[in-house]
């Protein structure tokens, strides 16, 4: 799995107009090295790096089993986006604030909100099961057996200690910094110097 932050800015005819984040996890195609399985990552928008590097921390804890971490509302689909506008017309004839149902109308109508949710909803029940090999992703998550394993070093061994007796005190990943210089710990160099991800496949030699 393909980790990335991703930072955009936004352009007008004139002038950047705005910068965003986002975060993204991309599965790699195992019959087209260098490439990732069409309509089957996951892009969040994040508000800067450490909201990347929070997600990542959740994604994290999430595969380790952290049993505190807790399910996320389904904020997609045409029956959330109809509960969602249901509630705030409810808050609105409360507090008889008409002014702000018509301004949340407004802004819903122009963003093609009931459209958005509507299409997001057909795409992940149609088009993105479609976009993964059959039994593939399965076959893929399946855990590989213990002789398969790779043996970490002292090293890393010593360093992952250092991380879980952090984590156990409540730190988290955005906080760590250079966990080498702070532990004290240096990794050998294969297991620093990561390959860096095709990003151009097509052309010859990208790295």
């Amino acid at each position: 799995m393909i980790a990335v932050c991703g930072f955009n800015p936004s352009l007008g005819p004139g002038a950047i107009t705005g910068f965003g984040w986002n975060f993204a996890l991309l599965p790699p195609d195992p019959e087209r090295p260098g490439y990732t399985l069409p309509g089957a990552g996951i892009i969040v928008s994040v508000g800067g790096l450490p909201g990347a590097l929070a997600q990542w921390e959740y994604i994290r804890r999430f595969m380790e089993g952290d049993d505190a971490i807790q399910p996320a509302a389904k904020e997609w689909g045409v029956a959330w986006y109809d509960a969602y506008v249901a509630r705030e017309k409810a808050e609105c004839e409360r507090t008889n604030d008409m002014a702000r149902w018509r301004r949340f109308r407004r802004k819903r109508l122009w963003e093609h909100a009931r459209f958005a949710h509507w299409y997001t909803e057909y795409r992940m029940k149609h088009v993105l099961p479609k976009a993964v090999p059959k039994d593939w992703l399965a076959e893929w998550s399946k855990p590989l057996p213990r002789e398969q394993w790779a043996t970490p070093s002292r090293a890393l061994t010593e360093l992952s200690e250092h991380l879980r007796a952090a984590y156990q005190r409540g730190e988290t990943f955005v906080e760590m910094g250079d966990i080498e210089k702070r532990f004290n710990v240096a990794l050998d160099a294969h297991e620093r110097v990561v390959s860096p991800y095709p990003s151009m496949p097509f052309r010859a030699g990208a790295n």
